[in-house]
C-alpha cells in the first residue's frame, strides 16, 4: 500500500474544486484558466492559513481546562507531544497546512499553461502560489521541528518537501530543517520577482507581503540584517497606522478588510479566536495605565481578563506595526539604542492616551531589547506570532519557565521549561499511522 501524506482533509480538496474544476484522469486536478486558478487563491482553505492551535500553546493565553481532558485546546495548552489523540481526523496543522501545499502545488505546476491569460497575469498567480506554499511550511516548522539552530539544523528534522499533486505517491522523508528553510526562503524570493506591488485585496499576495514574510522568517532564524533589510523593503508598502486616540471604542475601529495597518491579511477557519481568550497574567501585567490596546482590546469577564471583539474577521498576517518592531529589536540588537527606541516611540504614540504617554528610553543595549521586547508581546498579542517568538527566544536563554496555574487552588498544573522539548509537537498519530517509517520527533 503506497503511503500517504495526506489527510482525509485532501478528498475535501477533490470534492469542493468539482464547482469550477475539471478532474482530469489518474486522480489530478488540473486547472486549465486562469480564473480557476484565482478560483484557488480565493478559496477559504487557502485564505484561512492560520491554525489556531499555536494560539493556545503560548504564554499569552490562560485556559480553564480539566486535566482529564484531551481535546486539541487541551493538549495544546499543557504542551503535550500529541496535539490530536484521534487518528481518525485530519491533524491540526499538519491537515490544513498540507492541503494549503497541494492547492499552491496544482497552481505552480500548471499555472504557466493556463488560457486566457497572458505572461504577466500568469507568472503573477506563480508568485501568489508560492507565497502561499511558503507560508505553510514556515507555519508548521514552528510546531513541528526544533527552533532553528545554525550548528544543528542540517541535521535536525524539518518537513517531508511535496511539490507533486498525485496523492498516491510516496512520501518522501522528512526533510532537514535547513533543507526546508531554504526551500521556503527560494519560494519567496522568487515570488517577489513575480508579484505585483498592489492586489486585489489583502488576502492576495504583494511584492511587499513577501517581503514582510521574509523577514519575519529572517527574524525568526536570527539572521538579524535579512530581517531588517526586508522589513524595510515591505514597509515601502502604502500604509498608515491608526492612532487610536481618534477613536471613542473599539467599534469605531475600520473592518479587517479595511484597516490600513494590515499587509497581508491570513484568517482561521475558528473565527471565534481571539474573541473570548482569557489572558494570562504576565501578558496583563505588561500593560500600563493609558495603554489604549488594553482599554479597547480587552474586557472583564467572570472568568478574568479577556480579548474583546473587533470589527470584521480576525487577522493573523503581516502587519506594519510587526514590521516596525522588526526594525526596532534589530536595531537593539545591534546597539543602535536611538534607532529602536524610535521605532518603539512611533508605535507607541499611536497607542497611548496623549495624556499618559512618555517616550520609552534605554541606556544600556540590553536595556533596549528588553523594551521592544515587550512592546512586541503587548501589540502583536493573540496575533498568531507568540509561539514562534516564544521558540526563538527559549533558544536565546531570554524565556522563563511558563506554568499552567489554576487561579482558583494556586496549583501549578505544568510548566514548561527552558530548553523544553515540549517547545516541539510531535509529528501528528494519524500521519505516523499511515507512515510507519518516517522520523519523529
Amino acid at each position: 500500500m503506497m503511503k500517504k501524506i495526506w489527510t482525509l482533509a485532501l478528498i475535501t480538496v477533490c470534492i469542493s474544486c468539482n464547482k469550477f474544476l475539471e478532474v482530469k484522469p489518474k486522480g489530478v486536478i488540473i486547472p486549465e484558466k486562469l480564473k480557476d486558478f484565482e478560483g484557488l487563491l480565493n478559496s477559504q482553505t487557502m485564505i484561512f492559513s492560520f491554525p489556531e492551535a499555536l494560539l493556545y500553546s503560548t504564554d499569552d493565553y490562560y485556559g480553564v481546562y480539566n486535566e482529564q481532558e484531551k481535546n486539541m485546546q487541551a493538549n495544546c495548552y499543557y504542551w503535550r507531544s500529541d496535539i490530536d489523540a484521534n487518528d481518525q481526523i485530519s491533524p491540526a496543522i499538519w491537515g490544513s497546512g498540507y492541503e494549503i501545499i497541494y492547492r499552491a502545488n496544482v497552481i505552480i505546476n500548471n499555472v504557466m499553461k493556463a488560457t486566457e491569460s497572458n505572461e504577466q497575469q500568469r507568472r503573477q498567480i506563480l508568485g501568489e502560489g508560492m507565497a502561499a506554499r511558503a507560508e505553510a511550511y514556515f507555519t508548521m516548522l514552528t510546531a513541528f521541528a526544533k527552533a532553528y539552530n545554525p550548528v544543528t539544523a542540517k541535521n535536525d528534522p524539518g518537513l517531508p518537501l511535496v511539490t507533486n499533486t498525485n496523492v498516491t505517491t510516496q512520501v518522501p522523508q522528512r526533510s532537514s530543517l535547513q533543507t526546508t528553510l531554504d526551500s521556503v526562503i527560494h519560494d519567496l524570493q522568487l515570488a517577489v520577482t513575480m508579484l505585483p506591488e498592489q492586489n486585489i485585496n489583502r488576502f492576495r499576495c504583494t511584492k511587499y507581503a513577501a517581503c514582510g514574510m521574509l523577514s519575519r522568517i529572517y527574524l525568526y532564524i536570527g539572521n538579524y540584517g535579512e530581517a531588517d533589510r526586508f522589513a524595510d523593503s515591505a514597509l515601502k508598502a502604502r500604509h498608515e497606522l491608526l492612532d487610536y486616540n481618534n477613536f471613542q471604542s473599539w467599534e469605531d475601529f475600520p473592518v479587517t478588510d479595511f484597516n490600513p495597518e494590515i499587509l497581508w491579511q491570513r484568517g482561521s477557519y475558528d473565527y471565534m479566536v481571539p474573541g473570548g481568550m482569557l489572558y494570562a497574567d504576565t501578558l496583563k501585567s505588561l500593560f500600563r495605565e493609558g495603554d489604549l490596546r488594553y482599554s479597547y482590546l480587552a474586557k472583564e469577564s467572570p472568568d478574568g481578563l479577556m480579548r474583546g471583539i473587533t470589527p470584521g474577521a480576525p487577522n493573523f498576517g503581516i502587519t506594519f506595526p510587526e514590521l516596525y518592531l522588526t526594525r526596532a529589536e534589530v536595531a537593539a540588537r545591534k546597539g543602535n539604542i536611538p534607532a529602536a527606541m524610535e521605532f518603539v516611540n512611533f508605535l507607541r504614540k499611536a497607542r497611548i492616551e496623549k495624556d499618559a504617554f512618555t517616550p520609552s528610553t534605554a541606556t544600556t543595549q540590553e536595556e533596549a531589547l528588553d523594551i521592544v521586547l515587550a512592546e512586541r508581546r503587548r501589540e502583536l498579542a493573540f496575533g498568531g506570532q507568540r509561539w514562534m517568538d516564544m521558540k526563538r527566544l527559549d533558544h536565546e536563554g531570554r524565556m522563563p519557565a511558563v506554568k499552567r496555574v489554576n487561579r482558583e487552588t494556586g496549583a501549578v498544573i505544568a510548566v514548561l521549561e527552558p530548553n523544553s522539548r515540549h517547545y516541539t509537537f510531535q509529528i501528528p498519530v494519524r500521519v505516523r499511522k499511515f507512515n510507519p517509517g518516517m522520523i519523529i520527533n
